[in-house]
């Protein structure tokens, strides 16, 4: 009997760890974690203007650790390159770049890509 008890502890203790691994319980790489950005951040798409008070800000060239900002205020279009962590000045508009969340698909129609850049405008 020794041997089926044996056998059914191993088959009990499979059970277990394929449900908790099914469950998402088992260990985690943080993929897919939703990433908290402070209070009063916005997203910006990359290559979509977003009207952010009086400004038009756009993200464009983005890699993992900092992107090509640009913005249009009162006057031309003012750009220029900020990396992650930054507080930044462009054409008027204070900013932090507080997080680069990249665009993993790579079947996307040119175009479509949904990199997101978010900043922490200043008050």
């Amino acid at each position: 009997m020794s041997g089926s008890r044996t056998g059914a502890r191993a088959l009990a203790a499979l059970l277990v760890t394929t449900t908790l691994v099914l469950a998402g319980c088992g260990g985690s790489d943080d993929e897919g974690d939703e990433v908290q950005h402070p209070e009063g951040s916005r997203a910006l798409v990359v290559n979509q203007p977003t009207a952010i008070g009086d400004y038009r800000v756009v993200a464009s060239n983005v890699t993992q650790d900092e992107a090509g900002i640009d913005v249009v205020g009162d006057g031309p279009a003012e750009g220029g390159r900020v990396s992650v962590g930054d507080e930044a000045t462009i054409g008027g508009f204070t900013f932090t770049l507080v997080d680069i969340v990249l665009d993993d698909d790579k079947d996307a129609a040119p175009g479509g890509s949904s990199t997101t850049v978010w900043i922490l405008p200043a008050d």
